[in-house]
């Protein structure tokens, strides 16, 4: 067990604490990196990989549709173009909080 500290006011904890004793951010300790979801989101994001990385699979598995079979009906694949379009953006806003993106 590791001790560390809190992002918003510091007060030192336990690696293993679900919240910041004191005051109250959540702590994700996913061992999943925000650069990684970036980049998949940026390479792999019509295809929905960045969802299936954050532990999302219902989204990833409407986007791995969309961004497949939806191209041929035109309007789903133009609609997955901009949904990794907005996570991509949403990751780079949340790259230094965790929480907000992984389950």
């Amino acid at each position: 067990m590791a001790m560390i500290y809190c992002r918003d006011c510091g007060a030192k904890h336990s690696d293993r604490a679900k919240a910041c004793p004191k005051c109250g951010r959540s702590v994700v300790n996913t061992g999943r990196s925000m650069v990684v979801y970036v980049l998949l989101a940026f390479f792999l994001g019509l295809w929905g990989a960045h969802k299936f990385y954050a532990g999302r699979n219902g989204e990833g598995i409407a986007m791995l549709l969309m961004g497949t079979v939806g191209w041929a009906l035109i309007i789903p694949g133009i609609i997955v173009a901009f949904w990794a379009l907005i996570d991509l953006i949403i990751g780079i806003v949340n790259i230094n909080n965790p929480e907000k993106i992984f389950k």
